[in-house]
């Protein structure tokens, strides 16, 4: 069970524990050599630590081996590898990939994975947690951490390394839209703090992606000209080198991909480099010598547990490269998208995500474009690592056609407060036609609700007595008055109802 840390033990002086969690931006290959080194240093400058890097094909943590990780745990430092995603590169299907993978890294850290060596079991309580991200890794932390604000988890430090959001308003004529929202630093968030530059746009000037100042957030302009003289053929790369060079103070310093050498210091760190960047944070050792912060941050607000449970513009991030995708397909539907599921493209299942203790609900709507279209669709959930429990199986003979119709499943306690997995499978009858899903979402519920119209009362006792006995068919899944879930509706639910009377 997720243990949460409350915001305010974001501003505790002291040392603690550390977790770091460092992250790339588009990239087109493997990406491990900067971000490696840089979680190299981070150790190295804490004295011991160790490394490990997500990816989305396992959706566990692994161990780097790396020089100084000598299997300690009060410095982690997690690489969130998000290729191939961040390299999704129109509009329409791959809108919104940052924010699926904000919302995969979100989960991990509330529910942690292991391959190999098991790590800790609580990456985040009683921990200074600091997020570094550069380019659009910006994006993807505050997607992460405006989901751990709404559950009331404090982040201590963000650091944005020129944030580039791809959104159709950076570097003409390459002004892409897919989707990026721009960083935010959100109310959770003790320090937040933002190196950039910028050079414009143009043919030559916007292939050198440009970084932006954030609201909220301490912001540091580096100087484009500064940054030109040497390292990187860009100076938009040269920016992660900048932050690296705050965290390993030699005079000459590496990231495995360039270098800069003591001249080059003078020209990037005209101030010095002991001072500035990395040296906020917990391990920097200047976390009392942290700039007051301009602004209290964004209220994260109410966060939907799913993302893209509307398959918003036909994207399918949030059902992709974390565990998600099938064989069905999502298609255009009057009015917007859904996700269609045939006799021969069965299954689809949304990525892991985290699933909290109070979702007790799952709706849905349905809709059978033709009168053929029997048969039942099973719901599951998986959880990380774990066999899957079908939740509810629901027949499709009856449904209006081509009528979107709503529809609900009851998430039993023992799947909640988990990273899980939602897979929907269609088992289709003879002469069985497509089946369209949208409208996805999870919400609370009421115990003895059963017509879910926000009270318990008349109604619900009576479709309680309806289904007293044991629940018919295979159980689970459960009965919808088995409040229970014992598999029969009895005495025990009858108390439970009445306990919850209005």
């Amino acid at each position: 069970m997720l243990a949460l840390a409350s915001i305010g033990a974001a501003v505790e002086a002291g040392p603690r524990p550390t977790t770091t969690i460092l992250t790339h931006g588009f990239t087109t290959g493997a990406k491990g050599i900067w971000v490696e080194t840089m979680a190299e240093a981070i150790i190295a400058r804490a004295g011991g630590g160790s490394v490990y890097r997500y990816t989305g094909a396992t959706g566990a943590l692994e161990p780097v081996a790396l020089d100084g990780a000598d299997g300690t745990t009060d410095t982690l430092v997690l690489i969130f590898n998000w290729v191939p995603e961040s390299a999704g590169v129109s509009n329409g299907p791959n809108l919104f990939y940052t924010q699926a993978a904000g919302d995969a890294l979100a989960g991990l850290l509330m529910a942690p994975a292991w391959t190999d060596t098991a790590g800790p079991d609580d990456l985040l309580a009683d921990r200074a947690v600091h997020f570094i991200g550069h380019s659009r890794g910006p994006c993807v932390i505050s997607s992460a951490v405006r989901r751990l604000g709404a559950a009331g988890i404090a982040v201590d430090h963000v650091t944005n390394l020129d944030p580039h959001p791809v959104n159709g308003t950076l570097d003409a004529p390459y002004n892409f839209n897919w989707g990026d929202e721009v960083p935010v630093r959100w109310s959770n968030v003790a320090f937040a703090d933002n190196y950039w530059r910028a050079d414009g746009g143009g043919f030559i000037n916007g292939l050198d992606f440009d970084g932006i100042p954030l609201p909220d957030t301490v912001n540091t302009q580096l100087s484009e000209s500064a940054l030109d003289c040497c390292a990187y053929t860009f100076a938009h790369l040269d920016v992660h080198l900048w932050y690296h060079g705050t965290i390993d103070h030699a005079d000459t310093v590496c990231d495995g991909e360039q270098c800069i050498n003591l001249a080059a210091r003078s020209l990037w760190f005209p101030g010095g480099w002991t001072t500035t960047g990395y040296h906020f944070a917990v391990a920097g050792g200047g976390r009392d010598r942290r700039p007051d912060m301009p602004g209290p941050g964004t209220d994260p607000g109410d966060v939907p547990v799913l993302m893209n449970g509307g398959f918003t513009s036909g994207s399918w991030a949030g059902w992709s490269y974390h565990g998600g995708g099938g064989s069905g397909a999502i298609v255009s539907v009057p009015g917007g998208h859904a996700l269609r599921l045939t006799a021969t493209g069965t299954s689809f299942a949304h990525n892991f995500f985290f699933l909290p203790a109070s979702t007790a609900l799952l709706r849905m709507h349905l809709s059978v474009p033709q009168t053929a279209s029997d048969g039942t669709l099973r719901v599951d959930l998986e959880p990380f690592g774990e066999p899957a429990t079908t939740i509810a199986r629901l027949s499709l003979a009856g449904l209006p056609v081509d009528l979107f119709t709503p529809v609900h499943a009851i998430i039993p306690p023992d799947l909640r407060d988990r990273r899980v997995r939602l897979r929907y499978v269609y088992e289709p009858g003879a002469g069985a036609g497509p089946i369209l899903i949208d409208d996805i979402a999870f919400d609370g519920h009421r115990t003895g609700d059963l017509n879910h119209d926000g009270a318990v009362n008349t109604p619900d006792l009576l479709a309680l007595l309806a289904s007293w006995g044991d629940c018919p068919g295979t159980c689970p899944p459960y009965c919808a008055a088995d409040l229970n879930f014992d598999c029969a509706v009895d005495v025990q639910d009858l108390l439970l109802l009445l306990a919850n009377w209005d």
